[in-house]
């Protein structure tokens, strides 16, 4: 699984809504690959944060829109050295 296909996937994943094949590749890549981990971990924190308000759901649309800002500044990111594309 490369960093873009992460990426495409991370909704499905944090939402448990992928085939275990599917997981076992998401998990494997995040364990090389420090970018993507960062990217699910701030992902995942800022899901805690607007749940904890209570105040705030973010509709669908927006939720994609979302994502593909996420996508698109991770394709623009500097290269790490670590990083591989497992």
């Amino acid at each position: 699984m490369t960093c873009e296909e992460l990426i495409a996937h991370l909704s499905s994943y944090i939402d448990h809504e992928m085939d275990a094949a599917l997981v076992a590749e998401v998990q494997e890549h995040i364990a090389h690959c420090r970018n993507c981990r960062v990217v699910l971990d701030t992902t995942r924190r800022l899901i805690v944060l607007v749940h904890d308000e209570g105040q705030r759901v973010i509709p669908a649309d927006q939720r994609s829109a979302l994502f593909e800002r996420l996508h698109q500044a991770f394709l623009k990111r500097p290269q790490a050295s670590n990083e591989s594309a497992v």
